[in-house]
């Protein structure tokens, strides 16, 4: 930029102010949408370096000071998140305390029998840990060797699965880079760990099994009310706690296991374990964890529904026509028109191939 400008021509006033112009705008970008980058001390001199060349007058200073002060405000909410954060892990981990197990009906359902108010305050949760989450974060993430291969063969046989399977399995390797490049991220699968293990919990700490159905109903409600909501995260999060094994040998309690997550424990159980034994012989121990979960699953499999069938709700599940991908996106453009530049060239390629 300073060497197309170097000219007399070129370097004039108004062309200097457009070029400032460009590289406070760069500036404020990285400051405002990356403030990651500038926690530490050299990144914060250099970009004042860089932004001490467009402060060419009293607008531009005033700019220039308005965005240092955006950037020295997000920072210190970053560390002030992160100390309260570790802090509160801290005190859970230091914890003694061990839910008390009662004949009566206890926890939450008790605190707040209203799911609406549950999901809210779970939203709230859920969005102040998003929010701390850096674009930067998820592209170190997206890049990490460990995770390149996730997803890629979601079109293949049991593509799908083998995604979510994949995904539940890796979730926790997050957690020990909370000192590294992605804290923000770990911090957020450990809210989720801890929103599945809190979902069981507050399952197992009923000693009546009716209380143990009231409870489930209970979080369900919560469940449902935060896909209302569209906090998808903790609709996943309380499904996937619902789903463990603690929860999901109780007799009668569930019926229909999380089929993703038995399919994981099935995964990682058949594969974990050396099958065949140097001598030739069968690993007994192995292939009795695979017969132990297969055992669960025959159970689930025999247990009646209790209610009646609905012919025509039945019939329109089972039959109704759906949209297929295209279809899914064209119908999605109707209900709300494309706004971005990028949604528009794609609308055009979606009715040029229909």
């Amino acid at each position: 930029m300073f060497t197309q400008n170097a000219d007399a021509v070129n370097f004039c006033r108004e062309g200097r102010d457009r070029m400032f112009s460009h590289l406070l705008r760069l500036c404020r970008e990285w400051a405002v949408n990356i403030p990651h980058d500038f926690r530490s001390e050299h990144m914060r001199t250099r970009l004042n370096e860089l932004l001490g060349l467009c402060s060419v007058d009293r607008n531009f200073k005033q700019k220039v000071a308005d965005l240092q002060n955006t950037l020295k405000s997000q920072i210190n909410k970053l560390e002030r998140y992160d100390k309260a954060v570790k802090s509160l892990q801290k005190t859970l981990k230091e914890s003694v305390q061990r839910p008390l197990q009662s004949d009566i009906l206890v926890g939450l359902i008790t605190v707040c029998p209203d799911p609406k108010t549950v999901a809210q305050q779970l939203t709230h949760i859920e969005m102040e840990r998003f929010s701390m989450v850096g674009v930067d974060e998820i592209l170190v993430a997206l890049a990490n060797n460990d995770l390149a291969d996730l997803g890629r063969s979601r079109n293949g046989p049991m593509g799908s699965i083998s995604f979510y399977v994949d995904w539940f399995n890796r979730l926790s390797s997050f957690t020990a880079t909370e000192n590294g490049p992605m804290g923000s991220i770990s911090f957020y699968v450990d809210w989720f760990n801890r929103l599945s293990s809190f979902a069981a919990t507050e399952v197992l700490r009923q000693l009546r099994k009716k209380h143990r159905v009231e409870v489930i109903e209970y979080l369900i409600d919560v469940a449902k009310e935060c896909c209302e909501i569209g906090n998808f995260n903790s609709l996943m999060a309380i499904v996937a706690g619902l789903s463990l094994p603690a929860i999901t040998r109780l007799k009668r309690t569930i019926v229909i296991p999380f089929f993703v997550l038995l399919l994981k424990d099935l995964f990682l159980v058949y594969h974990g374990s050396v099958r065949n034994l140097p001598n030739g012989h069968l690993n007994f121990v192995a292939y009795s964890q695979i017969a132990e979960q297969l055992q669960s699953v025959v159970r689930w499999k025999g247990v009646s529904c209790t209610f009646p069938k609905n012919a025509a709700v039945l019939q329109y599940l089972l039959v109704s026509p759906l949209y297929g991908e295209k279809e899914s996106m064209l119908s999605s453009f109707e209900c709300e028109p494309a706004e971005s530049a990028s949604e528009r060239e794609q609308l055009k390629k979606l009715k040029v191939r229909s």
